[in-house]
């Protein structure tokens, strides 16, 4: 493995903390995968940890894109087809995650389009679409093609009664996503059950937002997308050094 990927594995491993810290935690259920850089497939969480445990390279299988195990040890989880067909469908993509963040998965099972009450959901380009072909594990190719195809160019989705599905064109954008989305589906929720009367931005200041770099995805890994992620990597390296137990979602290693 060269310097570069075991690199980029590490970081991945640290994202995966990260996102357990934020609430996307779910026992030992939620991956995220790196497109493979030699295009032998992705590198993908593996089974039987939670996205807590990551701690680097190790916690990682190569898959082809049919999910033959090429390296690592471990198992594959059973959603390898999330992976392998958002990322045969989207080439500019680089990081695929799903996770089962508590208020997405309320979310999730509505029919409400996910709206900008905050910048949270001013982040997101496209709308955020929902996934209601099926209920059960994205376990086989179809279903994985199936959710690829709702997603389409988007940068987050809901599966029904289940979780959420984020991408990225790199590790940094595809926390950014996976933070956001999970936080704007809260309030979403809080909004709806305050039963005040909301509003939002309509076409043209969303355009002004996103012109000002909000939800940009061509925004290099230097500007905002980098400092989120050094953000939440000192927060996390913070509540590991001083095992936490009073931080949010943390996972005491």
């Amino acid at each position: 493995m060269n310097e570069w990927l075991t690199g980029e594995l590490n970081k991945l491993a640290l994202t995966h903390r990260i996102l357990e810290m934020e609430g996307h935690g779910d026992m030992t259920q939620g991956h995220l995968s790196l497109r493979d850089p030699d295009g032998r497939g992705f590198w993908m969480k593996r089974h039987g940890i939670g996205i807590g445990e990551v701690l680097g390279e190790d916690d990682f299988v190569l898959l082809d894109f049919e999910g033959r195990k090429l390296s690592g040890s471990g198992k594959p989880h059973s959603e390898w087809p999330i992976h392998s067909e958002i990322l045969r469908n989207r080439p500019e993509i680089s990081v695929v995650a799903h996770t089962h963040p508590f208020y997405s998965g309320i979310f999730s099972a509505t029919d409400e389009p996910l709206r900008p009450l905050t910048l949270d959901g001013s982040r997101f380009t496209t709308d955020v679409p929902h996934h209601k072909g099926s209920a059960e594990l994205v376990n086989t190719i179809e279903l994985g093609q199936d959710l690829a195809q709702v997603l389409g160019g988007a940068y987050a989705v809901f599966l029904g009664n289940h979780g959420v599905t984020f991408v990225g064109r790199n590790i940094e954008q595809a926390l950014l996503m996976g933070l956001s989305v999970e936080r704007a589906a809260h309030a979403q929720l809080v909004a709806a059950a305050s039963g005040l009367a909301t509003s939002w931005p309509d076409a043209a200041e969303m355009e002004k937002r996103r012109a000002s770099g909000i939800g940009n995805e061509t925004i290099e890994p230097s500007g905002f997308y980098r400092q989120t992620f050094d953000y939440y990597a000192r927060k996390l390296r913070w509540a590991e050094r001083h095992n936490a137990a009073d931080t949010p979602g943390y996972f005491r290693l």
